[in-house]
């Protein structure tokens, strides 16, 4: 009983449930016009549910569920996924997984990973990475070489400059240098798919997805009344969705004028 009430107050007295209460609220005390509360309540109860949710993110996320590799590469690509200076791990969540799994995958194959990113006021993934691995395992960072050009064995690069994807990969071909290079691309499995159109626009066209960050729970597929229930995490599926989804639309354009 007291495990139900938790989860009924999580899920409609915190956002969003908090939101989809509220506006509920409003298009029963306001007179005119009460469609545009109650509609904005269904959006954003549908949104914040995992069913619609996940189905929404679905379509990004499957393709790279099964990981091929190639028995060589040229290169190892780990994309950026946020840092914060200051903080006892600087590596966000999503920033750590992507390069860790990096660093084991160009380590097994000896071939560089290039961690790609500049960060928030000059604090680049490459730093933050450097500074994560002195705290979490000094003894793996014996076995690391940091290399400022591109080399034929492991060793991390720093890529530095780039401000979004597009500039990981334009940046990332200048480093490599050769002409047709194989690259493995490491980044959430959600932001893959734009990732990899966005290498191919910079002109790397052998490319392996190698993706971490799944968040598609196949228990949340079920029909089942907690799914039912507004979550934020569910809404930042949604969102993860969407932005997926403009960008795309950004890559075609992009295309598109490249001709």
């Amino acid at each position: 009983m007291i495990y139900a009430v938790s989860k009924l107050f999580t899920a409609f007295f915190l956002p969003p449930g908090l939101f989809i209460t509220l506006l509920i609220l409003c298009a029963f005390l306001i007179k005119k016009r009460r469609w545009l509360p109650a509609g904005a309540a269904l959006l954003l109860y549908l949104l914040s549910i995992h069913p619609v949710a996940d189905r929404l993110l679905a379509p990004f996320e499957a393709p790279y569920k099964t990981l091929s590799l190639p028995a060589h590469a040229d290169a190892v690509v780990t994309l950026g996924g946020g840092n914060l200076e200051g903080a006892p791990i600087p590596l966000m969540d999503e920033a750590f997984k992507r390069h860790i799994y990096g660093l084991s995958i160009a380590k097994k194959m000896d071939i560089p990973v290039i961690v790609s990113g500049s960060g928030k006021h000059g604090y680049s993934e490459f730093l933050s990475l450097l500074e994560s691995m002195k705290r979490l395992a000094p003894l793996l960072c014996d076995e690391i070489t940091v290399s400022e050009s591109f080399t034929d064995h492991f060793a991390v690069i720093g890529e530095t400059k780039s401000g979004d994807t597009y500039e990981n990969a334009r940046f990332t071909a200048k480093i490599i240098g050769k002409e047709d290079p194989a690259v493995i691309v490491i980044t959430s499995a959600y932001h893959m798919k734009r990732a990899l159109a966005l290498f191919r626009l910079a002109g790397i066209k052998r490319l392996y997805p190698a993706a971490v960050n799944f968040y598609i729970e196949p228990s949340n597929q079920t029909i089942a009344a907690k799914n039912f229930l507004p979550s934020v995490w569910a809404l930042l599926n949604s969102y993860r969705a969407m932005h997926e989804f403009f960008g795309m639309i950004k890559v075609k354009a992009r295309e598109t004028l490249q001709g």
